[in-house]
């Protein structure tokens, strides 16, 4: 049977603590203490002290866990949309590289959204009258939505039937938005290869591209568009914060940094001395590796298939997979879908902006499933900080100014 009682040092040592905070324990409460017949020192209580000591691990885990949490560690919130699991993408269990090869970015958005049999994009396209601007791309899109938000009061509507409804008119005006050409009923991809000059057969692709973006779980950008969904701000406030997100460097922004390395290694006498000067240089590959695929991601597997597929031989795609060959062999790293995107823009010469407007367009169907889901939901996503700066002191001077 362990002992009742410790001494002061036993105590301490057991909490790790010194006898300073342990005293401060006792005082608090938290540790009962008995004085020892005959002298000045007093004996603490066993389980009290493993009591404290158990809750001050379980702490520590807890702070550990959270830590982690934001960052590719434990879920954080529960969701019914997408699974990743064993380097596999699933929408609603439905296989995503599947959906890819059959499916328009409109199903696919409806199948997110889980509309059943209506089907949101069978109203008209919005209307929002002329709109000019000099910018191009997601910046397009950024003036573009506050416009459009100001003309649909519907979009106060949070239910889900009429999120989704907001959500067909988000997507038209995204497309809009990088065609620079009114909102159309048309499908998605068959917009996009309009404006960009590519034909049909190159649209299946785009098409491809645009449904493997329409969602990726609890990323950056969506976990941004839930916590704005989160305060009951419309779809438009949601998605317009789902883009400020995305276009950074280290989001879909790294389309922007793949293009650059294509460049680089166009430049180069080979691919792989392309990315040894690279390494050399003590610098990273983008558009290589992803935490949640350890054995390549999906997207660009199909993406890459896709255009051999249909390319045959193509000096791009040989540079591209080349380049992707050569990578691997000295990182150990894979492509993965912002390389696929930035090949897909150079082997069918697509303009620049063609990567993050697939991205943004696809991705938003993912974000208004997403939001649909907070909705339903009443509490605000409102995490707590673990406070790691100077602590508050009693009567501490301030200095004169």
């Amino acid at each position: 049977m362990s002992q009742p009682y410790l001494t002061a040092r036993e105590a301490a040592a057991k909490l790790n603590v010194s006898r300073a905070t342990l005293y401060a324990y006792v005082s608090r409460g938290q540790i009962r203490s008995d004085p020892v017949d005959g002298s000045r020192s007093r004996l603490y209580r066993a389980d009290d002290v493993r009591a404290l000591r158990a809750r001050k691990t379980a702490d520590t885990a807890s702070e550990t866990i959270a830590a982690t949490a934001l960052s590719h560690g434990k879920p954080v919130l529960e969701s019914a949309i997408t699974l990743i699991a064993d380097g596999a993408l699933y929408y609603r269990g439905r296989d995503a590289t599947e959906l890819a090869r059959t499916s328009s970015l409109e199903t696919v958005a409806g199948l997110l959204w889980d509309c059943g049999t209506h089907d949101p994009f069978a109203n008209p396209a919005p209307d929002i009258g002329p709109f000019s601007s000099p910018l191009r791309g997601i910046s397009r899109c950024q003036a573009l939505l506050p416009l459009a938000a100001g003309q649909d009061l519907a979009a106060y509507n949070l239910q889900a039937a009429a999120v989704a409804r907001t959500g067909a008119d988000l997507l038209r005006l995204l497309t809009a938005g990088f065609t620079n050409r009114a909102p159309s009923i048309e499908p998605i991809h068959a917009q996009l290869s309009a404006c960009w000059g590519a034909d049909l057969h190159v649209g299946k692709l785009i098409r491809a591209a645009l449904v493997l973006c329409a969602d990726h779980e609890l990323n950056a950008s969506t976990f941004t568009v839930r916590c704005v969904a989160s305060t009951r701000a419309t779809p438009y406030g949601a998605v317009m914060a789902g883009l400020a997100a995305l276009q950074g460097p280290r989001h879909g922004g790294q389309t922007a940094r793949v293009a650059a390395l294509f460049d680089e290694i166009a430049a180069a006498d080979s691919p792989a001395k392309g990315v040894a000067v690279r390494m050399r240089r003590g610098e990273r590959l983008p558009g290589f590796g992803h935490p949640l695929y350890g054995s390549g991601d999906p997207r660009y597997t199909l993406l890459s298939r896709l255009l051999n597929g249909a390319l045959g031989s193509n000096p791009a795609l040989n540079m591209a997979d080349e380049l992707a060959q050569a990578a691997t062999n000295i990182t150990g790293l894979r492509p993965n879908v912002d390389f696929a995107l930035v090949t897909l823009q150079r082997c069918l010469d697509l303009p620049t902006e063609a990567p993050m407007g697939i991205f943004a367009i696809g991705r938003c169907a993912g974000w208004i499933a997403h939001a649909q889901e907070q909705y339903a939901h009443s509490e605000l996503i409102r995490p707590r900080a673990r406070y790691v700066g100077e602590q508050p002191q009693l009567a501490r001077p301030l200095n004169k100014v």
